[in-house]
């Protein structure tokens, strides 16, 4: 990139001007907003972030919103990215090979992705600070969820598909059942209504972590992968950083193992990969909000795309397969992707081609 247009690239981003959100929603009044600009492949994508508070106003009742688009325009449809459990909107992997929204916003697709509560919430919290999380019920994230979805609309004037992963794929299902809400589509990536996950144990919030592998060891395992993944293992038993990583998540136990959270043991995706998407995770998550409540479908069918991995077995890829047909009826299409993990949908070395892709043509379909 020329030294003119690293500069026009800085300056705009400083500016806040490249040609971003058409208005300011009038909820944007508690919300701070940042503009930036990336360039993918040779196209500027601007990057807008909102961080906004929400009731009832604690210390960590805020959420972001981050909106991913070509800063020469979009093409028309509008997309709301859920994420999974200790996941968040940021982009750890700068590469639209592995991102689905990157892939999306380089083909004129408006991308947007939310922060849940969890990410204002430090990796170093006490027990004390982490007691309010025991109130954070999946209504919660439902309500910040339709809270998000009318903050998207204010801004982007397209058709609306709402799209999740795993908990995020629940909380879409959950969204656009209720009444009066209407969307062009949802596209489900690997999840179904109640298909949060943890470890059976006491307290208002789960460690990303867990008892398997604590924080701090996790933290240095995961660098290690993304810095040296051939370098000797920091965990016992394993040659490697990578190795350890890669059986680790193999074994995974409240995925069922045998490659359930994810195959990258078998070269389904790349360990250092997931190891950048493992390392952005919020480390705590609210107990109170995996539920099991699984939501009627609309009386209206909805256009449903959905994606199963099948390292978790069959009945767990039927469970995708009903939630899609709950509200998509005998139209949605359900996709498998034999061999992969749960994480292998997100960021496996074929996600551009079996997944982001067949999304991007049902988009613009």
């Amino acid at each position: 990139m020329s030294r003119q247009r690293a500069a026009f690239l800085l300056l705009c981003g400083l500016a806040l001007a490249c040609r971003g959100p058409r208005t300011a929603p009038s909820s944007a009044a508690t919300c701070t907003h940042v503009q930036s600009v990336r360039e993918v492949r040779g196209l500027a994508l601007c990057e807008d972030v909102w961080t906004c508070g929400r009731p009832p106003g604690g210390r960590f009742d805020r959420v972001g919103l981050r909106r991913l688009a070509a800063c020469e325009g979009t093409l028309g449809p509008v997309l709301l990215y859920l994420p999974g459990m200790h996941m968040n909107a940021e982009l750890p992997i700068v590469d639209p090979r592995y991102d689905l929204r990157l892939y999306l916003a380089q083909a004129g697709i408006s991308a947007w992705g939310l922060d849940y509560r969890t990410h204002a919430v430090s990796a170093d919290a006490s027990p004390g600070d982490l007691a309010p999380l025991g109130a954070w019920s999946a209504e919660t994230f439902a309500e910040d969820a339709l809270w998000a979805v009318r903050f998207v609309r204010s801004i982007d004037t397209g058709p609306l598909y709402l799209a999740g992963f795993s908990f995020g794929a629940g909380l879409a299902y959950r969204i656009a059942a209720r009444p009066g809400e209407r969307f062009a589509g949802l596209l489900i990536l690997d999840g179904a209504p109640g298909a949060g996950r943890g470890p059976a144990a006491d307290g208002p919030v789960i460690d990303v972590a867990g008892a398997r592998l604590p924080f701090p060891e996790r933290q240095r395992l995961l660098q290690r992968v993304i810095e040296q993944p051939g370098d000797p293992s920091p965990i016992a038993g394993f040659p490697t950083a990578a190795d350890a990583l890669a059986d680790i998540l193999y074994s995974a136990p409240s995925f069922g193992g045998n490659g359930g959270l994810s195959d990258a043991k078998h070269g389904v995706s790349d360990v250092q990969v997931l190891a950048r998407l493992l390392l952005s995770y919020d480390r705590w998550w609210p107990r109170a909000a995996i539920d099991g409540n699984v939501p009627k479908g609309p009386s209206t069918p909805l256009a449903v795309l959905a994606f199963a991995s099948t390292n978790m077995g069959p009945t767990w890829v039927e469970r995708v397969r009903a939630a899609a047909t709950g509200f998509g009826g005998p139209d949605a299409s359900v996709r498998e992707l034999p061999g992969h993990g749960h994480l292998d949908v997100l960021v496996g070395r074929n996600a551009a081609r079996q997944v982001f892709e067949p999304a991007r043509a049902w988009l613009m379909r």
